[in-house]
This record gives structure tokens, C-alpha cells and sequence, in this order.
């Protein structure tokens, strides 16, 4: 049996999601938090493996910074408890040698449900309502002028119809939403017959007949800035956009423009640039604009799975085994990205 004691760099607040913790025989673990920016260089030399929810800055500095990595001459590989890639200096990670996995699409579903949260806090202007059910001026008046809009016939147009995309159109047609979207590659008729989903050739045609717009797609080089100025002057001026991808698909600055000129009826926004944004942010203080901290793909269950399943990636990698989730990505990050959205 391998009695080798691997040390490992992990967030501290995964230490106590461990029912039971599945590392403790074979590694050594080395807490950060997330005021954590250095690492002590007695430890350095020695980590092999780095397991972590992106996000902390210390974690941006190990999967990004090669001065960073140069400090920890061993490691083998990093686990990112996610699916998305975009914040990982893949090249970087290529050239030093460290072997890379995420945790899947575990955390699809609950994304999807998530957006369509949004969507449906959007379409019955629940903000708005929230804040008028604690007024007696405006308790009774509400209902009568903000009404909403029905999902039942109305439009919803979804921009990426991988894992997440299709979680969201099952649910808006089971709302019997009519469902339009556009993708890097066409769904089979099979796939859109189940969800009476029709495709869009261009994004330009989807823009202009939608009342909600989701995005669910992965940030890389394709999709920055996906939605800009031009695309949001197709919208009609009530569709609202619903973003549970990345905050740089969307042109930010283009959207408070937008809203601020009536262009388009709201937003709803799971993912901004940056994050958090300022506490003076326009988007913040916008009563058709919802945005949460970027926690569409994170609950008690799901995040048991991803620990569960980062741990699995984690001692495989740190004993020479094949990753169940290792990414090989020989390209470049937008080819790498794009496999998740297949």
C-alpha cells in the first residue's frame, strides 16, 4: 500500500465540508483563506497538488502567475472544483508540466435552475414587488401597474445549448415557453423535438424576436464581449437579459448604456465584471436590475459532488493515475473551453 504523504494547498472552508475527510491518510494539508496572498516558503517547495474553488486570491495567483508557480518547483496538479476554464493560465500550466482537472458539468443543473430563477424573478419584477409590499403608498398601485409578463407564449432566446442551456430550455418548456436558440453546433432533431426548440442560424435573429435572453455559454475568445452595443440595440425594449455564464460576455459598460436609456426592459445577472462590483455600481441600484454573487452552480448537495469528485481527481493525479476529469487541451483556452459546451 502507498504510504506517501503528499502535501496539499487547500481553502480552508472545504475542511469543513468533509463529512469525513478522504485526504487526511494520505496528504498533508496546508490551509489558505481568503486573506491568504503568500504562501510560507518553508511550504512552497513542497506542495504537489493545489485543490480549490476558484475565485480567492491566492488561487488566481497559483493557476495564473508563472512567478507564482516558480515558487512551488513540485506540484502536479491543480483540481478546480467547477467546470469553467477561462480563469486557468492553461499554456502555463502545459509548459511547467501540471496536470489539470476540473469537477464536470455536476453542477449543470442547478445553474439552469438558477437562471431560470432569475428569468422568472424578472418577468414578475420581483425586486420591484419586494420593496413594494413594506410601502402602504405603493402596496396597492403595484399591482395594478406592474404586472409582469406571462411565460406561458412568450419568447425565450438561449445563446449556448450545452449541458446548462438544455437544463433551461426543459424547464421553460415545461412553462410552454416558445424556445429559440443559437449554438456553436446544432442540437439533433431528436434534442429539439423534446423541448420544441428552434434553431437560429445567427444570433442577430434570435436578439430581435426574444423577451428574455439567456446566456449560457463559455467565456473564451469567441464569446467575449458575445453581447455588445449592436446586439443590444436588436433587443426589443422589453427583453430582458439573463447572464449565468461570465461577467465578459457581456460589454458591461453597453449594458448600463442600455438600460439607462430604456433600450432594453432589464437584466439579471448571476456573473459582472468584476466581482463583486463596487458598492456604487449603476447595476446595483437599478430597479429592473437583479444581480447575484456568481452562485448560480453552488448548493449544499452540489458542492458535497464537486469536493467529492475534486478529491477523486486530486489523489488520482498525485499517484500518476489518469484524472477522471482531466482536461487535455493541446490548442489553445478557446479550444479547450469549447469542449465544454458539446
Amino acid at each position: 500500500m502507498d504510504s506517501t504523504k503528499y502535501n496539499v494547498l487547500i481553502e480552508k472552508r472545504l475542511l469543513t465540508t468533509f463529512a469525513q475527510n478522504p485526504l487526511k491518510e494520505t496528504c498533508k494539508l496546508i490551509p489558505f483563506d481568503d486573506n491568504t496572498q503568500e504562501i510560507d516558503h518553508q511550504y512552497a517547495e513542497k506542495i504537489d497538488g493545489i485543490l480549490g474553488v476558484i475565485g480567492l486570491p491566492l488561487v488566481t495567483k497559483c493557476i495564473r502567475e508563472e512567478s507564482f508557480l516558480n515558487k512551488m518547483p513540485n506540484v502536479k496538479v491543480v483540481i478546480s472544483l467547477g467546470a469553467g476554464t477561462d480563469h486557468i493560465n492553461l499554456p502555463l500550466l502545459r509548459k511547467k508540466g501540471i496536470r489539470i482537472a476540473t469537477t464536470g458539468k455536476i453542477n449543470s443543473g442547478v445553474t439552469a435552475e438558477h437562471g431560470f430563477m432569475l428569468l422568472m424573478a424578472s418577468a414578475r419584477n420581483l425586486k420591484q414587488a419586494m420593496v413594494a409590499a413594506a410601502s402602504p403608498e405603493s402596496f396597492v398601485t403595484f399591482r395594478l401597474n406592474n404586472n409582469g409578463i406571462r411565460l406561458l407564449g412568450s419568447t425565450l432566446g438561449i445563446i449556448g445549448l450545452g449541458s446548462v442551456g438544455y437544463f433551461v430550455a426543459e424547464k421553460a418548456a415545461a412553462f410552454k415557453m416558445n424556445i429559440l436558440y443559437h449554438n456553436r453546433t446544432r442540437r439533433s432533431q431528436e434534442d429539439e423535438n423534446k423541448v420544441q426548440a428552434k434553431y437560429c442560424e445567427t444570433i442577430e435573429k434570435l436578439l430581435s424576436q426574444s423577451d428574455f435572453v439567456m446566456l449560457c455559454v463559455p467565456l473564451t475568445d469567441h464569446t467575449k464581449y458575445l453581447i455588445g452595443a449592436k446586439e443590444l440595440k436588436l433587443m426589443k425594449p422589453s427583453t430582458v437579459l439573463i447572464n449565468i455564464s461570465r461577467g465578459d460576455v457581456v460589454d458591461q459598460d453597453a449594458l448600463v448604456k442600455a438600460l439607462q436609456a430604456g433600450a432594453i426592459g432589464g437584466a439579471a445577472l448571476d456573473v459582472t465584471t468584476p466581482e463583486p462590483l463596487p458598492a456604487d455600481h449603476p447595476l446595483l441600484h437599478m430597479p429592473n436590475v437583479i444581480v447575484t454573487p456568481h452562485y448560480a452552480g453552488a448548493t449544499k448537495e452540489v458542492l458535497q459532488e464537486l469536493l467529492s469528485t475534486g478529491v477523486t481527481n486530486l489523489l488520482a493525479g498525485l499517484k500518476g493515475n489518469p484524472m477522471p476529469n482531466e482536461l487535455e487541451c493541446p490548442h489553445s483556452l478557446a479550444t479547450c473551453s469549447s469542449q465544454l459546451v458539446q
